[in-house]
């Protein structure tokens, strides 16, 4: 199985996001979590399914929340760089890159 890593930036944003979606409605933090995961399963599965969105970045699209994957394939490894709300001002997370 393709192994799904982090980085520790992406991580605090998907955690924020959990918590934000527990405290806005009761229940709905269990459909974002299973949004999140079924995304994660459809990266794991098929990495180049998803459009690249800058240098070797591609994006995967939430359905039903507001949020995208930002990731790398490298070589049989998936590298989440961020997790995005799509209101957020674009690409401010091409500093992580260093």
């Amino acid at each position: 199985m393709i192994q799904i890593d982090f980085h520790k930036l992406a991580e605090k944003e998907l955690l924020y996001a959990r918590d934000y979606y527990d405290e806005l409605v009761f229940g709905l933090v269990k459909k974002f979590i299973v949004e999140i995961e079924y995304v994660l399963k459809r990266i794991r599965s098929n990495p180049l399914e998803f459009p690249v969105y800058f240098n070797k970045f591609r994006m995967a699209l939430l359905r039903k929340f507001p949020f995208s994957i930002i990731f790398r394939n490298d070589h049989g490894r998936i590298y989440i760089l961020a997790i995005v709300h799509q209101k957020r001002k674009p690409k401010y997370y091409v500093n992580r890159l260093d």
